[in-house]
C-alpha cells in the first residue's frame, strides 16, 4: 500500500481511484475544458437530480402537512384566487403563500383538477417537482459558492454531503413550507458568499441582488425567519470580521455622516471609504432592500390590510405575526414535543446528517483555529458557516415549539464545515487529523447503532406525529431479493469478501503492486478473494454444499501460495512464511475434513450464512462493514479507501431510501391509495364519509367533498347515514373501526377494502 506522502501526489479523488489515464479519454478532456463553475454546477445538480427525482410522484402526499397545504393550493386554482389562501370553508392565514403557489403551479401544469372526481394521476409529480428542482438549485448554487471561494474539491464535497444528508433528501420529497424556506435561504447565502468573497467575479452586483431576491422568496416561504436568519448571520459576520472597532474607524464613520468635505475626499480618492459604509455600497444595500420588498412586500401588505378573519376569528396580522411567530417562539404553538431542552436538536441533528456525523469533530477542530480577522477568503467563508450553524441552532433550540425537522436550517452550514474538513483531510492526510477521526468514529458507532436498531428514527425526522404506528414489517420481514429465496447473511458476506478481495488483489498482484507489497499482504488479499468465492459457492448451491468444506479448501489454497512464496529464491522471512503456511494448512485441512464428513444440514457455518436478513440487520451489517473499512483505511493511511468508504455508504444509503424505502413507507402515510379504490368502485349516489378523522388527506383527495363526522356528533350522524338506502363508504382509523361498527348498528355490514395497504387508515363499505 502506498505511503501517505506518496498518496498525496495525487491531485484529485478521481485520479486516486481511477488513475491519471482516466482523464485521457476524449469525453474527459472535453469535460475538463469546461469552466470550473459549469463543471461544479453540472456535477452537483446531476447527482442531486439522481437522488431526488426518481419515484418523486409515484406515491401520494403524506398527511397532514402535504395534504393540508395541497388543499389550500387546490382551492387557489378552483377559486382563481392566488392572493387570499382558503382552507375548506374559511381563510387560511397561518402560512405564507410560496409553498401553495409552487403546488398550484405544478397542479396546473399536469392538469390535476378534475371536479367531482379523482385528482389527476400525475398530481403528486406536478406538486413535488418544483420543490425538488428548487432543492437541486440550492445544492448546486451552494457548491458553486464554496468552489469559487475555497476550492473545487470543497465545492463538490459540499454538494455531495448536503444532498446525502437524510433530512435534506427526505424534506426535498415533501411539499411543505420548510423545503422552499431552507432552499431559498441556501440560495440567498450562496449569492452573498460569492458577492462578498469571490475576488474574481465580474457580476458582484448581480450576486448581491440575487441575495435580496432569494431572501424575499424565503420570506414568502416562512415569514420573518426567511429574512431574519440570513440578515442576522451577515450582520454578525460584519461585526466580527469586517468592521474594525477602533477609535480611528469610528471617527471616520462619523465624519462621513457629518462632514461633506470628508465625503468629497472619499469620492475623489484622498480618503478611504469607512469600512461599514463601503460594505453597504458593496452589497448595494439600499437598492437591494427595494428588491426584497418588491418580491415579498406586496403580498404581506395586501393580507395585512385584509379585513376578514380565519376560522379562529383572527385577522391576518395577528394570526401570522403574533400567534404563528411570537407565540410559536416564546410560548409554544401546536407542538408534539413540548419542553425540549438544548439536547433535543443535538440528538436529531446527529440522525439528520448521518453518516457525516463521523466528520463533525474534525470540522469543529478545523474551524476552532480560525482567526476572525483573517486575510483569506476561505477563512471568511468558514466564519460565515460557523455563524450560520451557531445562530440557527441557538434560535431553534430556544424556540418553545419544536419538531424534529426544525433542525433543517442548520444543515447547510454544517455541510459547508464538513466540506472544508474533507478538503483539509485530503490535502494534509489522515495522520494530521487522527484524533478527530477517533472521536468521529465513536459518534458514527453510537448514532449508527441507534438507527440500525430503530429505523423509525429516519421517518420521525419529517413527520408530524411521532407516536404514530410504524409499519415494522417493512424493516423486520426478510428481504425478498431473489425469486427463489430471501436475501441471506451469506449474500452480504460474499459481497463484502469479493469486493475487498478483488480490490486488494488488483493492487497486490499487479506489476506495480508486487514491488511494494509483501507476500503476507498478497496472502490476505487472496484469502479474502477465495473466501468470497467459497461463500458464493455455498449460497449459490442453495445451502446444499458444506460451507466449512469450501472455506477449508480456500484456506488450503492460501497455505499453498505462502509455501510457494517461501521457496522462491531470495524470499525474505522464509521461516515466518513457512510457519504461517503450516498453520493455515492445518486449519484448512480441519475445516475441509469436518465439512466433507458431516451432512450440509449440520454445518453451523452454513446455517449462519443461510440466515435470512431484514432491513434492520442489513443496516447494522452495512454500518459495521463501513466502520471497519474506515478503521482499516485510517490505520493504513489510505485516503482513497477512507473517502471511498464514506462516499459509497452515504450515496448507497441515500439511493436506497429515496428509491425504495421512502416509496414503501409512503403507502402508510397517504390516503391516495384508498381514494383511488373508492373512485374506482363507487356507484352513483354513494358518498364517502371521514369518521372521527382530521388528517387533511381526506379533504384533499376528495376535493373537499368528503363528509366530516367529527368526535362530538360522529356516532349519531354515522347511524343516520347508515339508514339511507344503498351502500355508503367511510374512511376510519384502524383503531376506531369497531367504534364505527357499533355506531352503524349490528344490522349493517361493515366491509374493509384492502385492509392491509395502510396501517393507519382503512376504507370500508357499509351495507
Amino acid at each position: 500500500m502506498e505511503s501517505e506522502v506518496e498518496q498525496q501526489r495525487e491531485q484529485t479523488f478521481v485520479e486516486a481511484i481511477l488513475g491519471k489515464d482516466f482523464f485521457q479519454a476524449k469525453w474527459a478532456k472535453r469535460w475538463l475544458e469546461l469552466s470550473l463553475s459549469l463543471r461544479v454546477v453540472t456535477a452537483t445538480a446531476g447527482f442531486a437530480a439522481l437522488l431526488f427525482l426518481p419515484y418523486l410522484g409515484a406515491v401520494g402526499l403524506w398527511d397532514p402537512w402535504e395534504t393540508h397545504y395541497g388543499e389550500v393550493a387546490r382551492m387557489m386554482i378552483v377559486r382563481q384566487d392566488y392572493v387570499y389562501p382558503f382552507w375548506e370553508n374559511s381563510w387560511f392565514f397561518s402560512k405564507p403563500p410560496l409553498t401553495m403557489w409552487m403546488q398550484a403551479l405544478g397542479m396546473n401544469v399536469v392538469g390535476a383538477a378534475n371536479p367531482g372526481g379523482m385528482l389527476g394521476r400525475y398530481t403528486e409529480w406536478g406538486m413535488r417537482m418544483p420543490f425538488a428542482l428548487l432543492s437541486i438549485t440550492a445544492v448546486a448554487l451552494l457548491s458553486l459558492a464554496v468552489a469559487r471561494v475555497v476550492s473545487r474539491r470543497a465545492g463538490l464535497a459540499t454538494g455531495f454531503v448536503l444532498a446525502t444528508m437524510p433530512l435534506y433528501f427526505l424534506l426535498t420529497r415533501q411539499t411543505v413550507t420548510d423545503t422552499p424556506f431552507v432552499t431559498t435561504f441556501i440560495c440567498a447565502m450562496a449569492c452573498a458568499l460569492i458577492g462578498q468573497l469571490d475576488a474574481t467575479t465580474k457580476h458582484r452586483a448581480a450576486w448581491w441582488y440575487g441575495f435580496y431576491f432569494f431572501a424575499g422568496l424565503s420570506a414568502l416561504a416562512k415569514g420573518l425567519l426567511g429574512v431574519g436568519l440570513p440578515a442576522v448571520i451577515l450582520v454578525l459576520y460584519a461585526a466580527l470580521s469586517v468592521i474594525p472597532w477602533d477609535s480611528d474607524s469610528l471617527d471616520a464613520h462619523l465624519k462621513w455622516l457629518t462632514q461633506s468635505r470628508f465625503r468629497k475626499d472619499v469620492r475623489e480618492g484622498r480618503q478611504p471609504m469607512p469600512v461599514l459604509w463601503g460594505q453597504m455600497f458593496k452589497m448595494h444595500l439600499g437598492t437591494g432592500i427595494l428588491v426584497f420588498f418588491a418580491v415579498a412586500g406586496p403580498w404581506y401588505l395586501t393580507l395585512s390590510l385584509f379585513g376578514s378573519v380565519d376560522d379562529e376569528g383572527k385577522l391576518f396580522w395577528y394570526r401570522f405575526f403574533v400567534h404563528d411567530h411570537l407565540n410559536r417562539l416564546t410560548a409554544g404553538v401546536h407542538t408534539t414535543t413540548p419542553g425540549g431542552t438544548f439536547i433535543y436538536f443535538i440528538e436529531q441533528g446527529g440522525f439528520a446528517i448521518f453518516p457525516w456525523v463521523a466528520l463533525l469533530p474534525g470540522a469543529f477542530a478545523v474551524v476552532a483555529r480560525l482567526k476572525l480577522r483573517s486575510e483569506k477568503a476561505a477563512d471568511h467563508l468558514a466564519i460565515i458557516a460557523v455563524l450560520w450553524v451557531a445562530f440557527s441552532f441557538w434560535l431553534l433550540s430556544s424556540s418553545a415549539t419544536k419538531f424534529h425537522h426544525y433542525v433543517f436550517p442548520v444543515l447547510p452550514g454544517v455541510a459547508v464545515l464538513l466540506a472544508l474538513f474533507i478538503d483539509r483531510l485530503w490535502e494534509e492526510g489522515i495522520s494530521a487529523h487522527a484524533v478527530s477521526l477517533i472521536f468521529g468514529f465513536m459518534l458514527f458507532v453510537l448514532v449508527g447503532k441507534n438507527i440500525a436498531e430503530n429505523p423509525k428514527i429516519f421517518t420521525d425526522l419529517f413527520v408530524y406525529n411521532y407516536d404514530r404506528t410504524y409499519p415494522q414489517d417493512l424493516v423486520t420481514k426478510p428481504i425478498a431479493f431473489f425469486t427463489s429465496r430471501p436475501l441471506w447473511t451469506g449474500d452480504l458476506v460474499t459481497l463484502v469478501l469479493l469486493a475487498f478481495g478483488v480490490y486488494l488483489s488488483f493492487d497486490a498482484f499487479s506489476a506495480k503492486g508486487r514491488a511494494r507489497t509483501t507476500p503476507s499482504a498478497r496472502a490476505v488479499a487472496l484469502m479474502l478473494l477465495l473466501g468470497g468465492v467459497a461463500t458464493l459457492g455455498a449460497v449459490s448451491a442453495q445451502a446444499q454444499v458444506s460451507a466449512k468444506a469450501l472455506v477449508g479448501v480456500a484456506v488450503l489454497a492460501v497455505a499453498g501460495y505462502l509455501a510457494w512464496e517461501s521457496m522462491r529464491p531470495g524470499a525474505e522471512g522464509r521461516a515466518s512464511l513457512q510457519t504461517l503456511a503450516g498453520v493455515l494448512a492445518v486449519v484448512g485441512i480441519a475445516f475441509a475434513v469436518r465439512g466433507f464428513r458431516q451432512p450440509a444440514a449440520e454445518d453451523s457455518l452454513l446455517k449462519a450464512l443461510s440466515e435470512p436478513v431484514n432491513v434492520k440487520k442489513t443496516l447494522g451489517f452495512t454500518f459495521a462493514v463501513a466502520g471497519g473499512m474506515a478503521v482499516v483505511a485510517s490505520l493504513m493511511r489510505a485516503r482513497a479507501m477512507l473517502f471511498g468508504t464514506f462516499w459509497g455508504l452515504a450515496a448507497g444509503m441515500a439511493l436506497w431510501f429515496n428509491w425504495n424505502h421512502w416509496v414503501d413507507l409512503s403507502h402508510h402515510w397517504t390516503q391516495r391509495d384508498l381514494f383511488w379504490r373508492y373512485y374506482a368502485q363507487r356507484q352513483a349516489g354513494e358518498p364517502i364519509v371521514a369518521y372521527m378523522m382530521n388528517w387533511r388527506g381526506e379533504t384533499f383527495y376528495s376535493q373537499n367533498t368528503v363528509e366530516q363526522y367529527r368526535v362530538s356528533d360522529a356516532n349519531a350522524r354515522m347511524r343516520a347515514l347508515a339508514q339511507r338506502p344503498g351502500r355508503e363508504w367511510a374512511l376510519v382509523e384502524h383503531n376506531r373501526l369497531n367504534l364505527l361498527r357499533t355506531a352503524v348498528g349490528s344490522d349493517k355490514v361493515v366491509t374493509p377494502v384492502d385492509r392491509d395497504i395502510n396501517n393507519k387508515f382503512v376504507l370500508v363499505t357499509i351495507d
